[in-house]
């Protein structure tokens, strides 16, 4: 044998002994093992931490064994052997050395004071590495100890092994120690490597190597944030806070405070600062933070003024240092004491008598000197007991209710039931305290409401004497005072702080009710000459109610001439005895006033002949002079004044200069006496101040029309400027905005508290373009500080000023503002504001603007994919500013203008290029050789700017020079066309004034970014201190050539002229008219040969003649068949076509007539009354005999009947017949050619005419005779009039269907009804509440128990009302059931037990048997479960014997967990006997172990009727034991009604009779329609949708028919055994499905509703979109049901264990179908919030933001797409509807004496087919499309 087998098989032997070794424990693949670290030999390993920041990544450690020695070692020459033999495993290799030379490295250590963490220094720190070395290997030859250094980007990353670093200021002190010095180390993340490697004697044996590695971070230390004190710190509320962080530093630094940053951050909840970090919130220090980041801060030190943080509160700083990337912070709590107790009181400025008036306002204000601006106040009203009313703020109150300022509307008290209020204000200041303060008030509701009338209702001005008569007005506070005011409110200018203004002239005023006659003014024409009075009733406190009244009065002239009214209104007036005259000389100014107002409006109404102008104008001036006699004391008197006044210059045309200006300067004085009542009665009135103003401001507005515009005249501003004056000194701070209009201009007042001047006219609604200031009111001199500022602000349509330097190129209103103050002596302070911006709306937009040509750009291809156009124009740049280009247009594509210098557009005259989007300001590309800016930046406005004008005409050597622009942009034209773009050029430039006396200047006011070509917006600024500034706008032109670019042009598609078609009567052609009529004639009479013929005359050859000549006769009339036309009918022939001789060939018969005289109708009448006499009398006495009352009563009813008869039945008789005939109108095609009768005779045989005349009739005649009407009908319009007859006989089709639907769908409803669900739901609500009372409490089989007894029990046993429930009238029907369904007993051994339990003890687990997988029990069982014996039938006893399952009538029981058949152990309750007796058999039960481990379920059963409702309820209690042993319970309720099929106690017969016969004709109606349709009728969507509900039709009769079956066999059963459990359990599953198939059959029912509905355009327009879309429907819904459905495996499988959400995937479904909507709930995920929140947020982005948005474009693009199709398909639905209405309008036609249009409405026309879509390529045009089944071609003009 050789010696190799033999040392191989030692070799085998030795190592499978070695191999059979077993290995010690030792750790595998721990964490922070350096993976291939230099020394390190295989099996070798350096842990440095175990997870954390100091060690390497696990990932790569490589996985080794622990160095052991061998228990026996091989001898030298096997070892040498097994050394060679196993050099292919280096363990082996490694014990074979370990083992022969025992050469051993002990763990190598890097000391450190945490091992599963890194050495952490900075550059200024040094440090010292020693290490644990230990080996043991005596036969070593060289040991080396190495230390190596490795750069990596973080910890726990590997580095490279191979790359070392060199440190040469790292010291090495000793061969086991390094010594790391100051800044040594630049900043990092090292690696230091330590390796002990041995080299053996014998070079045979491997090196033995040991390693440990250390991470070092050299990191910059932290800042330090340093804020002195305590971190708690106390201040008074007027003291100063000063956070000094100064003493920050950075350690790092030499210089430590270089380069720091510091922010400062208040809070006043410290949890939004959250670590480092300063979440953004509301929660903040002062209201002028939007973040937590305070903005007055700057620098290390935080100076807060005093009085800045509201007192008593506690505040949170935050100081965050930041340098580069390192933040440190500090923090500071403040807590700020409460200021001093501000001293204030509640002052009333308006209504502050002892009782408050209901009619006026009411305003009060908080006189506070030391409050502050930011302190809050909240109003509210309290009862006299103290608790708070409530009131309409929002309504009711002028001002705001948290304001320092309160004023209440009139009449706003008015619903109020107390008498006696407070008004309470709470008011917290800024300073921390909170004060109560109340203001009492008794309220005054003025006299009860009574009635007032006028007598006579009509008349007429200047002649009816009218009266008004108030009665029923009572109060206590006497005497009443009644005032009648005529008021004209179309005359008079509009205010909006007034609801209902009452501006007018005073009648009478007085104490009397009934007033003296007087004459009311002409009413107006608009309102058909109706005038509006007021009645006024006051009681003597002032407050009054109010009535109100019309009257119409028509002018004198209707019945005089205008000269003989003009002459009774100068005897009224200018007569020295005149009216006029003896009323001013008593100083009756109200009289007087009346009278010169009434005669002003007739004379108004008096028309303008020239004959009469000049007693007119005599007239109108002594009535102008004459009121300015009326004195003005009182604000009635003003009042009188003014209306006076406005009626004169209402159409006074005829005022010399003279009496305008004197009209004016009465104005003022008007105002001025205003003013004196004012301050005279400073706390009454206000709103009848305003209202008077209005009228000042409407005479101002009629005088401004007639100034002359080259006289200059100051004194309507002034009037202006005063009568502002008036209204603001009434108003208080923090009310609306009061806007008074005119026709020519508006004013608009508003009064603010000075530090809130800035949102003042912030009113976009009432004001758009209102002033805008802002003010600085601490730099105004002489302002208090709490002083308010009055503004106002006037629009002037025209300009006031027309006499200054620019009055022809003014193109906008003229604005004015003026801002005043009051000082404390006082005076008025005139204001200017720092800034002012203001809008100006242009006047005339057709000036400097013009359509731009746009069409395709010709290519050499001849397609192009651009649209382009350009223009021209000349520039004078000797103006000043922009020139303005606007692109006026509704295309939002993006333009690109090119602007070139010249009219040449080459590359070298390029300027610049504008990119002009549609809803950002133009982006500019320049050339750079001038300054681009512009002021102006609006969307569609090209700026070139005055850099660039100067530079061109610099170039030019001129002023004015060519710049040419060309547009471009993506195609939307296919040929040219000027209706899409319009071109506004234009320079504008905004002019102000400083005072009247001034002219218009450029100085002050700017052009605003916001300048369109409609507005222009000029921001003004405070050079000077000026009074008040007005605007407005000097245009230039500019002299325009347009260039247009064309294309060729494509081939129109034109018709050609369709030839006349024949009747099928005239086939003959070439005849004449006259040759035709004798066709029809002969064919008429041979239609009629019983008839008397009639014969013509011969054509004579000249009337043939003329016939011919007329033969090409203009036929575009409206022309009918001419059999509808008869040559009597002249209806549409001309006049002289009348006059034709007839000639009859016999003598014609006449119709009598029967005409009775006149005296027969009061005969008629008078026998009507005779009857009904005779009738009544005989009513009388045959009613005697039962009584008196009912012979009364007979009688009563005998006159209503009669009156119901005549004046209700028969004129609705009348109307209707007249209406029905109406419809059949009588043309002359109703009358036949040949007739005995003869309706109008025309006899001119004695008429002579000459030739000429006789030529002349017959030309006329010829003419006729060629027109349109007496042509032959052509095939075209025997086709319309087929497709006519088609459409009205589908219109009654469609009709008959949509009534048949809307029946049909009442029966479905009132079926709905007579389920009773109302009465179910409360029922079931009561039953339930019942029956789960404690449900929840049962978690285990004795709970069961506990819950019979308890609940159970005392419903089923009621001692007072046996077998009905307790406190109810629900009668429990037969006997309630309780069974158990139960597991057959089995030695079920758990699959489980076996791997985790020892063998003796698995064989003893049981697993719980599975409902559904394991048998169920049905053996019988006497009374215990282990012994089986016969069934027994005494149910006192049951409990043990099974129950089968029903056969008859199948039911089954739904629980929580699975659903049971009707079979069971049955246990019966009998409600009939003492609760005792089944409270002892429940204890047997238990006694029994009657519910044991082997339990599935305890279903309890019962029923119950309620014959109130006729409601029964069948009830399931459900307990069923889970695999986890707990009990769950639930409890199923359903309520349901039986029908009552009888006739003499229901009505529902009817109903259900009504619906059957509806099934059969459905029935029918459908299988005819299958029949006609045969194979295509399944290809109508609409068809399946009607199949579909004859088929829910069907289930629903069969499902009632079966329920009905049902009901009787169980009723009769429980009739004949009351004492046995009736299961009605199947009634009511079978009334539920029928419940479902009724809301199926519903929906369809009312889906189909839809297609009646399709004759609207929009309905349409949404089935073919939905149509269209529906493939990307389904394409979405499928991409979307896989995303859904792997979130809902996910969060099932993730989040299922902890959230009930996804505890199973039904759950999880409805979750995720939750989540679509966003209606997310109980979204904690407690158990892996962080995996929550990505799921959370991963579901928002794609199934909310992309998916959902997804399904929305696709459905919106299809309806885009289809509003073409929709709007060029025809509609059947739409026709019929059309066709409908027309009837319906022609059949009411007769109510009205009106024509009627056939022209339908625009909307109608709109709603029915829609709108083209005119931007569309597709809109003209020939088509083609399938219409119908069949392709049709059709042309869209």
């Amino acid at each position: 044998m050789w010696p190799g087998p033999a040392l191989l098989l030692l070799g085998l032997g030795l190592g499978l002994g070695l191999g059979s070794q077993p290995t010690p424990p030792g750790p595998r693949g721990l964490p922070g093992v350096l993976r291939g670290a230099p020394g390190l030999g295989q099996g070798m390993k350096s842990s440095v931490r175990d997870g954390g920041t100091g060690g390497l990544s696990p990932r790569s450690a490589p996985r080794r064994a622990s160095l052991t020695l061998p228990r026996r070692c091989p001898s030298d020459a096997a070892a040498r052997v097994l050394l060679k033999l196993n050099s292919s495993d280096p363990a082996a290799a490694t014990a074979m050395v370990s083992c022969q030379m025992a050469c051993i490295i002990q763990p190598l250590k890097i000391n450190r004071k945490d091992p599963n963490a890194p050495l952490i220094l900075s550059r200024g720190e040094e440090a010292t590495l020693n290490v644990t070395v230990g080996w043991h290997c005596p036969d070593a030859s060289v040991i080396r100890k190495s230390w190596e250094y490795f750069s990596v980007a973080s910890v726990n990353d590997t580095p490279d092994w191979n790359r070392p670093v060199l440190l040469p200021q790292v010291q090495v002190t000793k061969v086991s120690s390094l010594h790391i010095p100051k800044y040594a180390l630049p900043y990092g993340v090292y690696v230091f490597n330590f390796t002990l490697s041995i080299t053996r004697w014998d070079p045979v044996w491997p090196k033995v190597t040991g390693s440990d590695s250390i991470y070092i971070w050299v990191k910059k230390r932290p800042l330090k944030a340093v804020l002195p004190g305590d971190t708690r710190a106390t201040v008074k509320f007027s003291d100063e806070l000063i956070l000094n962080g100064s003493m920050s530093y950075d350690p790092e630094a030499d210089i430590p405070t270089e380069g720091l940053r510091f922010f400062w951050y208040c809070t006043t909840n410290p949890r939004y600062y959250s670590g480092n970090y300063v979440l953004v919130t509301q929660d903040v220090c002062h209201p002028e933070q939007e973040t937590l980041n305070w903005p007055w801060a700057v620098g290390p030190i935080l100076t807060v003024p005093p009085k800045t943080l509201r007192g008593n509160g506690v505040y949170y700083f935050r100081m965050v240092v930041q340098k580069q990337n390192r933040t440190a912070f500090s923090d500071k709590t403040v807590h700020v004491l409460q200021g001093l107790q501000p001293k204030a009181h509640i002052s009333c400025t308006e209504n502050c008598g002892p009782t408050l008036a209901v009619s006026d306002r009411f305003s009060l204000f908080l006189n506070c000197s030391s409050c502050d601006s930011r302190d809050f106040y909240s109003w509210s009203i309290l009862s006299g007991t103290g608790h708070e009313v409530m009131f309409d703020w929002a309504g009711q109150a002028i001002t705001r209710r948290n304001g320092p300022y309160l004023s209440i509307k009139a009449f706003a008290f008015r619903n109020f039931l107390e008498n006696r209020l407070w008004v309470f204000l709470t008011l917290k200041s800024w300073g921390g305290v909170t004060m109560t303060l109340r203001h009492p008030i008794v309220i005054n509701h003025g006299p009860q409401v009574g009635k007032c009338k006028i007598s006579p209702v009509s008349g007429i001005s200047m002649v009816t004497e009218f009266a008004v008569e108030c009665s029923g007005f009572k109060d206590e506070n006497l005497p009443l005072k009644y005032k009648i005011i005529v008021s004209e409110l179309d005359s008079i200018g509009e205010i909006s702080s007034v609801e209902e203004n009452t501006l007018g002239s005073i009648v009478y005023s007085g104490t009397e009710p009934i007033t003296p006659v007087f004459f009311l003014p002409v009413g107006t024409v608009t309102d058909h000459y109706i005038v509006r009075l007021y009645a006024q009733v006051y009681d003597s406190l002032g407050t009054f109610s109010q009535v109100t009244l019309q009257a119409t009065v028509k002018a004198p002239t209707v019945r005089d001439s205008s000269k003989n009214v003009l002459q009774q209104l100068l005897n009224v007036t200018m007569e020295p005895t005149s009216s006029l005259s003896t009323l001013l000389q008593k100083q009756d100014w109200l009289q007087a006033g009346y009278l010169i107002y009434v005669v002003t409006s007739v004379l108004n109404n008096i028309k303008g002949e020239p004959e009469l102008q000049d007693d007119r104008a005599h007239l109108l001036e002594h009535l102008v002079n004459q009121s300015f006699v009326i004195t003005m004391n009182t604000v009635d008197e003003i009042a009188q004044s003014v209306m006076v006044i406005i009626k004169l210059t209402q159409k006074a045309s005829d005022l010399s200069q003279v009496l305008l200006e004197a009209t004016i300067l009465w104005l003022r004085q008007a105002n001025q006496a205003l003013q004196a009542y004012q301050r005279k009665h400073k706390h009454l009135h206000s709103q009848q101040i305003e209202i008077v103003s209005t009228g000042i401001l409407t005479s101002l507005s009629n005088l401004l029309k007639m100034i002359n515009p080259y006289h200059m005249l100051q004194d309507p501003l002034f009037v202006v400027e005063s009568l502002s004056d008036t209204m603001l000194a009434n108003k208080v701070p923090g009310s609306k905005t009061t806007a008074l209009r005119t026709s020519n201009f508006n004013m608009y007042v508003e009064k603010v508290e000075n530090w809130n001047a800035l949102k003042v006219f912030r009113n976009e609604s009432l004001c758009p373009n209102c002033l805008h200031a802002t003010l600085n009111a601490s730099l105004v001199p002489g302002l208090p500080p709490n002083a308010p500022i009055s503004m106002m602000f006037c629009e002037f349509t025209d300009d006031p000023f027309p006499w200054l330097t620019y009055p022809e190129n003014i193109s906008t209103d003229v604005v004015g503002f003026r801002m005043t103050a009051a000082a404390h002596n006082g005076k008025i302070i005139e204001i200017t504001p720092d800034t002012a911006e203001v809008y100006l709306v242009r006047k005339d937009l057709t000036l400097s603007s013009f359509n731009l040509t746009v069409g395709p750009a010709i290519k050499s291809d001849g397609f192009s994919k651009m649209t382009v156009g350009g223009i021209s124009f000349e520039v004078d740049s000797g103006g000043i500013g922009e020139l303005l280009i606007h692109i006026v247009t509704n295309v939002t594509v993006l333009f690109q203008a090119l602007v070139y210098e010249g009219s040449q557009l080459t590359p070298t005259n390029l300027l610049a290029t504008f990119l002009v989007p549609h809803d950002i300001p133009p982006i500019a590309k320049w050339s750079g050789l001038f300054d681009p800016t512009c002021s102006v930046k609006q969307a569609r406005v090209i700026c070139l700017s005055s850099s660039l004008l100067r530079s061109i005409a610099q170039r030019r050597h001129s002023f004015k020079y060519n710049i040419s622009v060309a547009l471009q942009a993506s195609r939307f034209v296919f040929k040219p066309t000027n209706k899409l773009v319009r071109i506004a050029l234009f320079r504008v430039h905004c002019l102000d004034m400083d005072g009247i006396q001034s002219d218009w200047q450029q100085s002050t006011c700017t052009l605003g970014e916001k300048t369109t070509w409609k507005i222009v917006h000029c921001i003004c600024r405070n050079g000077r201190r000026s009074r008040r500034q007005l605007a407005s706008m000097k245009r230039t032109y500019h002299r325009l050539h347009t260039h247009f670019v064309t294309a060729k042009k494509n081939p129109k598609v034109t018709l050609d002229k369709v030839a006349p078609q024949k009747h099928p009567l005239m086939s003959e052609e070439g005849l004449s008219w006259k040759q035709r009529l004798n066709k029809w004639h002969e064919y008429e009479m041979k239609a009629l040969p019983s008839k008397a013929a009639m014969s013509t005359s011969a054509p004579k050859k000249k009337d043939f003649e003329t016939s011919q000549k007329h033969e090409k006769a203009d036929t575009q009339m409206s022309n009918k068949n001419f059999s509808n036309n008869n040559l009597v009918d002249s209806e549409d022939v001309p006049p002289k076509a009348s006059s034709s001789q007839m000639h009859t060939t016999e003598s014609v018969k006449k119709k009598t007539q029967i005409i009775l005289p006149r005296w027969c109708v009061y005969i008629a009448w008078f026998l009507v009354f005779a009857t009904s006499g005779i009738s009544s009398f005989f009513i009388v006495f045959y009613g005697l005999t039962y009584g008196y009352k009912k012979s009364v009563e007979w009688l009563f009813a005998s006159f209503c009947s009669f009156c119901q008869s005549v004046f209700l039945v028969q004129p609705c008789n009348i109307l209707l017949r007249s209406g029905t005939r109406t419809q059949k109108p009588k043309y002359c095609k109703n009358l036949s050619w040949s007739s005995k009768y003869h309706y109008s005779e025309i006899r001119l045989h004695e008429l002579k005419m000459t030739l000429e005349e006789m030529e002349e009739l017959h030309e006329d005649m010829a003419y006729v005779r060629s027109l349109g009407m007496y042509q032959p009908i052509s095939e075209d319009k025997i086709q319309i009039l087929r497709r006519k007859n088609r459409i009205r006989r589908r219109s009654f089709l469609f009709l008959s269907y949509l009534v048949t639907h809307f029946i049909f769908l009442t029966l479905l409803l009132l079926l709905i009804f007579s389920l009773r669900h109302n009465d179910s739901f409360y029922y079931n609500q009561f039953i339930r509440h019942r029956f789960s009372m404690d449900l929840d409490t049962v978690m285990k089989l004795g709970d069961i128990y506990k819950w019979l007894s308890g609940v159970l029990l005392p419903l089923l046993h009621n001692d007072p009302n046996p077998t009905f429930l307790p406190d109810s009238s629900s009668k429990i029907l037969g006997l309630p059931l309780m069974r158990q369904v139960r597991a057959k007993p089995s030695n079920k051994t758990c699959l489980l037990a076996k791997k985790f339990v020892q063998s003796s003890v698995a064989g003893e687990i049981r697993c719980h048997p599975q409902y559904g997988i394991d048998p169920e029990d049905t053996q019988h069982y006497s009374s215990v479960w282990n012994k089986a014996g016969k069934r027994s039938t005494d149910k006192a006893s049951n409990g043990f014997t099974y129950k089968p399952l029903g056969k008859k009538w199948v039911y089954y029981s739904y629980g929580a967990l699975n659903t049971y058949g009707s079979g069971g152990y049955a246990f019966y309750f009998f409600p009939e006997q003492q609760m005792f007796n089944s409270t002892v058999r429940l204890k047997e039960l238990e006694g029994k172990n009657w519910l044991d481990e082997l339990t599935w379920a305890v279903i309890v059963e019962l029923t119950t009727l309620n014959p109130d409702t006729s409601l029964m309820c069948s009830i399931s209690v459900v307990f069923e034991v889970s695999p986890l042993g707990v009990v769950n319970s639930s409890l199923s309720v359903y309520s349901f009604s039986l029908a009552d099929f009888n006739r003499n106690t229901s009505a529902e017969i009817y109903l259900y009779t009504a619906i059957l016969i509806f099934f059969c004709a459905y029935v029918v109606d459908e299988g005819y329609i299958i029949m006609q349709e045969k194979a295509s009728y399944v290809k109508s969507v609409y068809n399946l949708l009607n199949l579909s509900l004859k088929c829910m039709f069907t289930l629903l009769i069969v499902l009632f028919f079966w329920k009905h079956l049902l009901a009787t066999k169980m009723a009769r059963f429980h009739l004949a055994d009351p004492e046995a459990f009736t299961p009605f359990h199947a009634i009511s599953r079978v009334d539920h499905f029928m419940r479902i198939i009724l809301a199926f059959l519903l929906f369809l029912t009312i889906l189909k509703t839809l297609r009646y509905s399709r004759f609207f355009y929009n309905v349409r327009l949404a089935q073919k979109a939905i149509q269209a879309a529906l493939p990307g429907i389904c394409h979405m819904a499928l991409v979307v049901s896989m995303f859904s459905f792997m979130y809902v495996a996910f969060g099932y499988v993730v989040f299922g264990q902890h959230e009930w959400n996804y505890s199973n995937m039904i759950h999880a479904t409805q979750t995720i179908f939750s989540y679509c909507v966003s209606a997310f709930q109980n979204t904690e995920f407690s158990g892996n919030k962080a995996l929550g929140v990505l799921f959370l947020s991963s579901f928002m982005l794609v199934m909310i933001c992309i998916f959902i948005n997804l399904f929305q474009a696709v459905i919106l693009s299809a309806y885009d797409e289809m509003k073409q199709p929709a709007y060029e398909e025809p509609s059947d639905e739409a026709e019929a509807v059309t066709y409908l209405c027309n009837r319906l309008k022609s059949g009411f036609d007769f109510l009205t004496s009106r024509f009627r249009d056939k022209d339908q409405s625009g909307f109608f026309v709109d709603m029915l087919y829609g709108q083209p879509e005119k931007n569309t390529r597709r809109f003209l045009g020939l088509k083609a499309r399938n219409i119908n089944g069949k392709k049709m071609i059709y042309l869209v003009v």
